[in-house]
């Protein structure tokens, strides 16, 4: 016999569900034929197939140990550098992944496999169910480079999106804009996306659909024709830091889209995301394109 406490991440799905997915070695047909011989209980009770399970239930099972195990087929853990997952931080709540430059946060209509949120569910194939599986905190752009806080269960992903909403996680970016910028500034306004073009303008006024950004910004170092800026994002616009630097006359290297020119073989946005602050503690990392260009100047 074998006891199993249900979990947040686990309730709310029906029983068979639960036991397909937790007897991975066998036929439905033998799953069922177990519920029918009354092998389960839950607190107790004899239950059906569609009994919906709920965090804390108690489901008893009546084989023998050696009947499970055979039942149940062994998840292989894949290292990370397998599958080119840049890890920079992880425990039991969260995980903080660098994403390279040219991958997409999540998957589309037109790209599934090589999305980051794939490759994360890949790697953390224990933590996924049913009703859950580790989730993205925040996004970037697919041609945006740095780091996504996922989180890696329910409770974790309710309070970190609680904090995202709150403004309470920090979140800057590395980038290096055309010409000399005068700094620390913002750029507050309001964003409104062309979806046919796939381009956002920033409007000083509130319009109809328009959404309310604010960016801040401070410069790092400046160069003859060029800035390196880091910048703070306060709220969480698609494409607010491309538009909010060009909107003030200091478009990103490589940002064609917005203004910006291309540069030696750099002809998307030359913008990381390099820190995250989370309950005060920092996550950073560099970008080892920035750093390259700016070694040229």
């Amino acid at each position: 016999m074998k006891t199993i406490i249900i979990t947040k991440n686990e309730a709310d799905q029906r029983l068979d569900r639960f036991l397909l997915k937790y007897f991975n070695n066998t036929t439905r047909t033998n799953v069922y034929k177990l519920i029918r011989k009354k092998m389960f209980k839950v607190n107790g009770i004899r239950v059906k197939e569609d009994y919906f399970l709920k965090d804390e239930d108690k489901l008893d099972i009546f084989l023998q140990d050696e009947t499970i195990e055979g039942l149940m087929k062994e998840i292989v853990t894949v290292k990370p550098d397998q599958i080119g997952l840049d890890i920079l931080f992880e425990n039991d709540d969260m995980l903080i992944v660098n994403k390279p430059k040219g991958m997409l946060t999540h998957p589309d209509k037109d790209e599934y496999k090589n999305t980051l949120a794939t490759i994360v569910h890949y790697y953390l194939a224990d933590l996924c169910t049913k009703t859950f599986r580790p989730a993205p905190v925040h996004r970037l752009d697919k041609n945006t480079s740095g780091l996504i806080l996922f989180a890696k269960t329910y409770e974790s992903l309710k309070l970190y999106n609680a904090l995202m909403r709150e403004r309470k996680i920090g979140k800057y970016y590395l980038t290096v804009v055309e010409g000399t910028l005068k700094g620390p500034g913002e750029v507050k306004g309001y964003l409104i996306k062309d979806e046919v073009k796939n381009k956002v303008t920033i409007l000083k006024s509130n319009q109809d659909e328009s959404k309310f950004c604010h960016t801040k910004y401070s410069v790092l170092k400046r160069y003859r024709a060029y800035t390196l800026v880091e910048i703070e994002l306060l709220t969480g616009r698609s494409h607010q830091i491309r538009a909010s630097m060009a909107s003030i006359g200091h478009p990103i290297v490589g940002d064609v889209k917005y203004g910006g020119k291309k540069v030696d073989d750099i002809s998307t946005q030359l913008l990381h995301g390099y820190k995250l602050i989370i309950d005060g503690k920092v996550y950073q990392t560099q970008s080892k394109e920035i750093e390259a260009f700016v070694q040229k100047l």
